[in-house]
C-alpha cells in the first residue's frame, strides 16, 4: 500500500508542472508522499526518496525521451535509438540521487510529536536543500522544482524577489506537511485540504488583482520566430538558412530585430552570411541580434549584433547543457561523449550586459541559461535593465518541453523585476512583465513574429542582490533538527485506506 501511495505522490506532482494539468496539485501532492515514509527505517526510506523523485521525473521529462531516441541519432547519425533509451534512463536515475538523500535524513530527523511546526519546517528545509543540490554543479538542472507548479499564480510569484523560487518550493513542502500532521488527527481531511488550498488561491487572486496595471513602452523591438527543424538546419548550409530569413527581415525597417539561438551552425564572421545581413541592416536600417557559433576563440554558443558597421559578438553562453555543449565530469561520463551536438564548445567569458544605441541595456540568456536564477541577478547587478533569452527549442516535438521552458522566464521576471522576452526557434516566443504577468505569446511551432513595447527597469530586488538566503536558513534548520536527540515516545499510526 506504501508503494501505491508513493506512485500517487509522484504522478500528481508530475500533473502540477506547467505544460500538464493543475498548479494548484502541488498544495497536497506530497501528503501522499509522507504517508508513504510512515515507519520507513533507514535503507527503505532513502530507496523510496530516490523513487518518488525517479517516478516524477520519468512522467515530468518524458519530452526528453523522443530527443534521445530520434531525434539526436537522426540528426547526427552518431548512436543508435537504443542507447538513447538507456541515457534517459541515466538521466532519470542522476536527477534522483539527490532525493535518495533527502529519503535518509528524512528517516533520521523527523517527528510528528508534540513539535509539529519544527517538524514542518525540517521536512520543508530538507526538501528544498535537496533539490537546490540537484541544480548545482557541471550536471545541475532545475526542471521539476516544486515553485514551477506556480507560474501562473501570479500573486503568489510577487514573493519571489524576497525569497526566489526556492523559497516557493519550501512554502508549498511546509504546507504538503502541515496538511499531512492536521490530517493524522482530523476525521474529515479532504474538505481540511480543500479550505487549505481554496485559501490559497483566493489570496494569490487577490494580490494579483491588486497589483499596479500594465504600462506601455516607447520603444520596441521584433522578435522573430524562425521556426526550422534541427534536420533541416543541419542539413543546410548558411546560405541556404539566410535565404529562407531574408524575406521576413526584409519587412521590417529602423527596428531592432530579435532572433533565437543558433539561426546559423556556423561563424557569420567567417562566411557570405555576415556581409549578405550587414548590407541588409544598412539598407533597411536595422539592427539584428541572432544566435550562431562563434570561432574567433574557441568555439562557443553565441550571439551577434548585426548593423551598418557589421557583425560583431556580444555574448557566449556561460552555463552550457551538459553531455550536449560540453561533458561533465569527463573521468566519469566520458563513455556518453555520443552524445554531443555539432562538437563540444566552450564557455563564454561572463554575464556582461549589451548597450545598443537608442535601445535599453539588454541581459542576455541564451537556452539553458533561463532554467537558474544566477544569469538573470549576475547580469541586473551589472545594469540590465530588460532581460532576452534566445533559445532554439526546437528539437522537442511535445509542446509541454516548450512550456516549461518559458515557465522559466516568469520565475526570472519576477525574481529581478524586470520584464523577460524569450525569443525561441519554435516556441514558446513571448513576453513577461515584472510582475510575472505572462503579455503576450506566439502560436508555437511556425514561422512569426510580433512586435514588443520594452519597459526598462533599474535597481534590484532583494533577492537580486542577496540570491538563495532561503537555502542557507533550510541548511541551519536541517542541521538544528538532526543534531537534536531524538524523542522516544510512542507512536500511534493511523491506518490510511
Amino acid at each position: 500500500m506504501s508503494l501505491l501511495f508513493l506512485v500517487l505522490s509522484s504522478v500528481l506532482t508530475a500533473l502540477s508542472m506547467p505544460g500538464f494539468l493543475f498548479g494548484f496539485l502541488a498544495w497536497f501532492s506530497l501528503i501522499f508522499l509522507f504517508i508513504a515514509l510512515e515507519e520507513k527505517k533507514a535503507l527503505a526510506s532513502t530507496l523510496y526518496g530516490f523513487l518518488y523523485f525517479y517516478i516524477f521525473s520519468a512522467i515530468n521529462l518524458y519530452w526528453v525521451l523522443p530527443v534521445l531516441v530520434e531525434n539526436l541519432p537522426r540528426t547526427f547519425s552518431r548512436f543508435p535509438g537504443w542507447l538513447g533509451f538507456f541515457a534517459f534512463l541515466l538521466m532519470l536515475a542522476i536527477e534522483a540521487l539527490p532525493f535518495a538523500l533527502f529519503g535518509l535524513l528524512y528517516s533520521i530527523g523527523t517527528s510528528l510529536r508534540d513539535r509539529p511546526w519544527l517538524d514542518a519546517l525540517f521536512v520543508a528545509s530538507l526538501y528544498t536543500l535537496v533539490d537546490f543540490l540537484r541544480g548545482i554543479g557541471e550536471m545541475g538542472f532545475t526542471g521539476g522544482t516544486l515553485a514551477d507548479a506556480l507560474y501562473k499564480d501570479v500573486g503568489l510569484l510577487q514573493l519571489a524577489p524576497l525569497i526566489g523560487s526556492y523559497g516557493l518550493t519550501f512554502l508549498i513542502v511546509l504546507i504538503n506537511r502541515l496538511l499531512y500532521t492536521t490530517m493524522k488527527k482530523s476525521s474529515r481531511p479532504i474538505e481540511r485540504i480543500a479550505l487549505v488550498v481554496l485559501v490559497i488561491v483566493l489570496i494569490s487572486y487577490t494580490v494579483e488583482h491588486a497589483l499596479p496595471l500594465p504600462t506601455k513602452g516607447e520603444t520596441k523591438l521584433i522578435a522573430l520566430q524562425t521556426y526550422v527543424k534541427p534536420q533541416e538546419k543541419y542539413s543546410s548550409s548558411s546560405m541556404e538558412l539566410y535565404s529562407k530569413l531574408e524575406e521576413h527581415l526584409e519587412k521590417h525597417s529602423s527596428e531592432l530585430i530579435v532572433l533565437p539561438e543558433d539561426v546559423f551552425p556556423t561563424d557569420p564572421k567567417k562566411n557570405e552570411v555576415g556581409e549578405r545581413l550587414r548590407e541588409l541592416a544598412e539598407r533597411r536600417n536595422l539592427k539584428i541580434l541572432f544566435g550562431a557559433i562563434s570561432t574567433d576563440a574557441g568555439a562557443k554558443n553565441s550571439v551577434f549584433l548585426v548593423d551598418e558597421s557589421g557583425v560583431r559578438r556580444v555574448y557566449s553562453k556561460v552555463k552550457l547543457f551538459p553531455f550536449v555543449e560540453m561533458l561533465p565530469y569527463e573521468k566519469i561520463f566520458g563513455v556518453f561523449g555520443f552524445l554531443r551536438g555539432l562538437t563540444y564548445l566552450q564557455p563564454g567569458e561572463g554575464f556582461s550586459p549589451v548597450k545598443i544605441e537608442d535601445y535599453a541595456t539588454l541581459g542576455i540568456q541564451i537556452c539553458f541559461e533561463s532554467y537558474f536564477a544566477e544569469p538573470s541577478r549576475q547580469l541586473v547587478k551589472k545594469g540590465a535593465e530588460v532581460l532576452i533569452v534566445c533559445t532554439n527549442d526546437g528539437w522537442f516535438d511535445y509542446n509541454t518541453a516548450l512550456i516549461q521552458h518559458f515557465s522559466k522566464s516568469v520565475f526570472r521576471a519576477v525574481e529581478t523585476r524586470r520584464q523577460v522576452i524569450q525569443v525561441s526557434n519554435a516556441g514558446v516566443t513571448g513576453v513577461v512583465d515584472p510582475y510575472g504577468r505572462i503579455v503576450k505569446t506566439l502560436p508555437v511551432k511556425k514561422y512569426d513574429s510580433m512586435k514588443i513595447e520594452l519597459l526598462p527597469r533599474e535597481g534590484e530586488t532583494f533577492y537580486a542582490r542577496y540570491g538563495d538566503l532561503i537555502v542557507w536558513f533550510c541548511l541551519a534548520i536541517v542541521l538544528l533538527k538532526l543534531m537534536l536527540p531524538r524523542e522516544k515516545n510512542i507512536h500511534v499510526r493511523r491506518i490510511w485506506r
